[in-house]
């Protein structure tokens, strides 16, 4: 078995250059909930079954999930953040620590518009890898492509057409 990877996806794919160009259209706040809303129902099931129940990563998104409701300050976020990724460095399942991976920057789109993007990159180790440690490189690429696909989607789904507040983006990859 081929050593793995932290995350899984390349900026220069179509795929995530698409995503890129969709999350500069969205808020901040859309962002955020639509980030948190992806990994409670999609990365946190993986995470829970990988980590034999755990659930401290539940009322993690929970409680940045409050903070976007009530419209709180990002930073109101920071110590839940830092939480989540000490606790994807305590795992040591590859699987269960891209899914707390994912979490932790999912969550970190209170104050890092960016991670938006970010956080995909974990997901998407997480949800192969949770599909077969053994997959071959071209299963791996094909599924890879169908997370991006079904992220952009699923972020599509929730924008705000004609955004009046698109968060201010500036890529660094």
């Amino acid at each position: 078995m081929a050593k793995l990877r932290k995350m899984l996806g390349d900026a220069d794919s179509p795929e995530c250059i698409a995503m890129m160009r969709l999350i500069e259209t969205q808020s901040e706040t859309t962002l955020a909930r639509w980030a948190l809303g992806y990994v409670e129902s999609r990365i946190l099931p993986v995470y829970k079954k990988r980590a034999g129940g755990d659930r401290r990563l539940d009322a993690l998104v929970q409680t940045c999930q409050q903070v976007v409701q009530l419209h709180q300050p990002g930073k109101t976020g920071k110590p839940w953040i830092k939480e989540a990724g000490q606790i994807a460095r305590e795992t040591s399942d590859p699987v269960a620590q891209a899914a707390a991976r994912a979490i932790a920057a999912a969550c970190g789109t209170l104050t890092t518009p960016t991670s938006a993007l970010g956080f995909l990159f974990y997901a998407t180790a997480a949800l192969v890898y949770d599909q077969g440690l053994d997959l071959s490189t071209s299963e791996m690429e094909e599924l890879t492509r169908q997370i991006w696909q079904d992220a952009h989607a699923s972020l599509s789904a929730q924008s705000v057409r004609n955004e009046p507040c698109p968060a201010k983006i500036q890529w660094h990859c």
